[in-house]
């Protein structure tokens, strides 16, 4: 039976915790857990726990249970740590999709793009920014990940590309060229990425002017024109395959091709 996730940011390593009724519900209630069970805490930072069902009490109908917090617990492969992905928000559905996939392979990060040919506002306040993270937290619970995605505040192209100097930017163009599998491979595994991915229509000739100004390369894929989230599932991929590998393939052929 796969230990459940339960997610408690800034706990502690031999003390209990309450968990709240929602919490409590899905333990008891769906996934049919009682106490004495053993579950999985995960307490921020990378830090992951064991733990175990130490009391439950009902207030009526509602279970309302305590979990102890154990010892540390590694048996799980490590998030893809350097790679982000600016994605054009143009149809809210399909970024949403994007932040399940992203979530599941492991990456960092995702940010929400505005740019020239976005259709979606996203003004300070309008509550999407709090429900794409609730997204990323149930989608990490479902298939067992212990790290969240970071769902970044919005940002201009040109705002993502001043504060992401470190790493290495690539932009998903039809036109570009098919990188090969050493481009994204360092001595310590995946090169520091951000990957930016515009609207279906593409990006803007500025904007890409503005990217290949701060020394961005353009991505081509195996398919020419393509939705936002198959090109956001197909770096992702790509990510997990490169560090999964860390050797080039034997034949050199290209990275996306591997895919």
């Amino acid at each position: 039976m796969r230990l459940h996730r339960i997610w408690l940011p800034g706990a502690r390593k031999g003390r209990s915790y309450s968990l709240d009724a929602k919490e409590s519900h899905h333990l008891i209630t769906v996934m049919r857990r009682g106490e004495g069970d053993k579950v999985i805490i995960i307490a921020g930072g990378d830090q992951v726990c064991h733990g175990v069902i130490e009391s439950i009490r009902r207030e009526g109908e509602i279970p309302l249970v305590k979990v102890a917090v154990g010892d540390d617990y590694s048996a799980e492969p490590p998030p893809l740590k350097r790679w982000v992905v600016g994605v054009s928000v143009v149809k809210e559905r399909n970024f949403e999709l994007s932040i399940r996939m992203l979530s599941e392979l492991g990456l960092e990060g995702i940010v929400p793009l505005v740019s020239e040919r976005g259709q979606i506002s996203l003004a300070a306040g309008s509550g999407k920014i709090e429900r794409w993270r609730r997204i990323a937290l149930e989608s990490a619970k479902q298939c067992g990940r212990s790290s969240l995605l970071d769902i970044r505040e919005p940002s201009s192209i040109g705002g993502l590309l001043d504060t992401e100097t470190a790493r290495d930017l690539w932009i998903a163009h039809p036109g570009g060229l098919q990188p090969s599998w050493s481009d994204f491979i360092g001595p310590d595994g995946l090169t520091p990425a951000l990957f930016l991915v515009g609207p279906e229509g593409g990006f803007s000739t500025s904007e890409i002017d503005l990217c290949s100004e701060q020394g961005a390369r353009l991505c081509g894929f195996p398919v020419p024109v393509m939705r936002t989230p198959v090109a956001v599932m197909l770096i992702g991929a790509l990510g997990a395959l490169v560090e999964m590998s860390r050797e080039p393939p034997d034949s050199d052929q290209d990275a996306l091709n591997s895919c």
